[in-house]
């Protein structure tokens, strides 16, 4: 079954990879031909489109992924609806596509989760198996998107807190060998970063990585705290029309001036991995 989970997380990453693809790809050239003037109106369509899905198809509160598959684990037995598989596969491109900064980790988990878990009530499998599954997919969908295994078995392990036991380690190892496999299968070798390391670890350069480890922490911590302080920015805005509308023009704002915005923002990593400094 971890299998099958596996797979089924990993189609539905590259589905949700391709179709924001398919959205930023649809936009490129009108940006091109506005000459980034259409950064301008383009995030408040995606808000927009999102806000109608939510109001008159979702018709409930989405909550943040990972929390949200942490309340089903805790309160729900694991227990998620189908509305959690298809609506990320719709709002996440859109806010993606039209120029949200976001990633698309925390959709492809959650849609692989509310996938493994309706698969466990399927077969009628026990809570304490349905949660396994629910980590198995999890780590199926990271592995699918980065083409990293070990790290989407390291983050089950982490977020989930699973033992490390044989009895979870395997399910979690098929998982995300099936996930890479359907990455592999759709989209040849293409990954998300490029670049090839000429150069051997050398004792005399652990300095350095110390600084780099503790700046991205620094950063990390940053990211969180501007994070909930924009979040609390908001919340004196009670109509969601007016969230939209401020949050929209911020964003498309920020794209218009830093363009390497747009998007998750592995394009930006690449170009400075190539050295294209200008364009990045």
């Amino acid at each position: 079954m971890s299998i099958a989970v596996g797979l089924l997380a990993g189609l539905a990453s590259v589905t949700l990879k391709n179709l924001t693809y398919f959205i930023e790809a649809s936009l490129e050239k009108g940006i091109i031909f506005s000459n980034n003037q259409l950064y301008f109106i383009i995030p408040i369509i995606g808000l927009t489109l999102v806000y109608l899905y939510v109001k008159y198809v979702h018709k409930e509160r989405m909550d943040h992924a990972i929390s949200s598959i942490l309340y089903a684990l805790s309160r729900k037995r694991g227990i998620m609806s189908l509305k959690q598989i298809y609506s990320p596969l719709i709002t996440a491109p859109l806010t993606v596509g039209f120029g949200g900064s976001v990633g698309l980790l925390g959709p492809a988990v959650a849609i692989g989760a509310a996938i493994s878990s309706n698969f466990g009530r399927l077969f009628r499998v026990n809570a304490n198996n349905r949660s396994l599954l629910i980590a198995c997919a999890s780590a199926g969908a990271i592995a699918s998107i980065f083409q990293s295994p070990i790290a989407a078995i390291i983050f089950a392990v982490e977020v989930f807190s699973l033992d490390l036991t044989m009895l979870s380690l395997l399910p979690l190892i098929l998982a995300s060998i099936s996930g890479i496999l359907t990455s592999y299968f759709f989209l040849g070798e293409e990954t998300l970063i490029h670049f090839s390391s000429a150069e051997t670890f050398q004792i005399k350069d652990t300095l350095f990585y110390v600084i780099l480890g503790v700046g991205t922490a620094i950063a990390s911590i940053y990211f969180t705290k501007m994070y909930f302080g924009i979040f609390a920015l908001f919340k004196p805005f009670k109509s969601p029309k007016y969230r939209l509308l401020v949050g929209g023009i911020a964003i498309g704002v920020m794209l218009y001036f830093i363009p390497p915005l747009y998007g998750e923002g592995f394009g930006f990593i690449n170009d400075l991995l190539t050295g294209d400094h200008i364009k990045a």
